[in-house]
């Protein structure tokens, strides 16, 4: 399923996406031309069948930005992002439910990006996580600008 080319621009319309969206801008590699390896003209840093599993837990909510398959809920709250053979983003807010995901193992703390976490897709119940992190996005994180 191709997956659609979100605007960049719109998503930081939403102030808490503004700095996941620098780090996936920070990184994006142009490509030579725009076609399915290269959507939106950006080399694609997330591997196909790592999106395909992440989509088959939140199809809706999957988009392509600067390369990486990007997790944000209907209003564009960014709360996932897929990046390699099997890295993800999780937005987990500072708090409870941050501390028990890097003191379990399970999780580790994106440095640059902090309240966002990483675990291997393939090691952990994606779709606990998926859920977990939309939900506390949709609780914690205003859709206004």
């Amino acid at each position: 399923m191709a997956q659609p080319i979100a605007d960049p621009d719109a998503l930081a319309g939403i102030a808490a996406n503004r700095a996941v969206l620098a780090r996936i801008a920070a990184g994006a590699i142009p490509a030579k031309k725009a076609d399915a390896w290269n959507p939106g003209g950006w080399v694609m840093r997330t591997h196909p069948d790592f999106t395909e599993l992440v989509e088959g837990v939140a199809p809706d909510d999957v988009r392509i930005v600067h390369g990486m398959t990007v997790l944000a809920d209907a209003a564009g709250r960014i709360y996932g992002v897929g990046y390699g053979m099997s890295r993800v983003w999780f937005r987990v807010p500072s708090g409870p439910a941050y501390h028990d995901a890097i003191a379990g193992g399970e999780a580790t703390a994106v440095e640059e990006l902090p309240g966002w976490i990483w675990v291997d897709g393939w090691r952990v119940d994606i779709g606990t996580w998926v859920r977990a992190s939309a939900a506390l996005t949709r609780d914690l994180v205003s859709a206004d600008a």
